[in-house]
């Protein structure tokens, strides 16, 4: 089973939206401090809340509840950036564009850097650093068009614009895992998630204090990436 996050008027006051690595160290004799790269980078969020109305709480004790701890996961984005920072609000500038991309592609450069280049956008549509591209596919024996498979990955390489041709290509963190993402998944622009499982032993429900509040509460999700 993978939730929704509750949608609830105690909104998230501070997000953290990181990419998780698990590197080693690798000094050589000269002098040198080299690094390998273990297992494949994956997203992790913190979402903190103080004084949440007992409405919401309920919600958010519910979500918790329902989570099972590893059992059951759940959809997750970074709330500060649910479309490109210049479009908050949706692409209505871009008559037609709901926000996925016609096609993707990834180039992985000899710096190691990768850069995803995507076209059938509208002409002029930006893209600042920071801003994220979510890709979405079917499960294995889903239904068609369910999406049940999400990732997303972050413009790191700075502001881009779509060209007359309808082609844009930023620089991204972390790459597109081509092993587990196909290449039959859909680029979009528009509010981009990853599926999490939740991290109980980080994830903290505040008492209830006066008039039904939660004094406040923290929950905290790692991305189960699979095909």
């Amino acid at each position: 089973m993978i939730l929704a996050l509750p949608e609830t008027d105690s909104g998230i006051h501070r997000p953290r939206f990181q990419i998780e690595r698990v590197d080693y160290a690798a000094p050589e004799a000269s002098g040198r401090q080299g690094g390998v790269q273990a297992g494949w980078p994956l997203w992790s969020a913190r979402f903190e809340m103080d004084r949440i109305d007992p409405v919401s709480a309920d919600q958010w004790c519910a979500f918790v509840d329902r989570l099972r701890g590893r059992i059951n996961r759940f959809y997750s984005y970074d709330p500060t950036r649910t479309f490109p920072l210049a479009y908050p609000s949706g692409f209505a500038a871009f008559a037609g564009f709901a926000g996925a991309a016609a096609s993707w592609s990834q180039t992985i450069q000899a710096n190691g850097s990768a850069e995803l280049t995507l076209t059938g956008l509208p002409v002029g549509l930006a893209l600042g650093l920071g801003d994220y591209v979510g890709l979405k596919w079917d499960a294995s024996g889903a239904a068609a068009g369910s999406y049940e498979r999400r990732t997303m990955a972050r413009n790191v390489g700075g502001a881009a614009v779509a060209s007359s041709a309808g082609e844009m290509t930023v620089t991204i963190e972390p790459p597109v895992n081509t092993a587990l993402v196909p290449a039959s998944a859909i680029a979009h622009l528009d509010r981009p998630q990853c599926v999490m499982q939740q991290v109980p032993e980080e994830t903290e429900l505040g008492p209830i204090v006066e008039a039904g509040i939660m004094s406040g509460a923290t929950i905290v999700g790692i991305q189960d990436l699979r095909p």
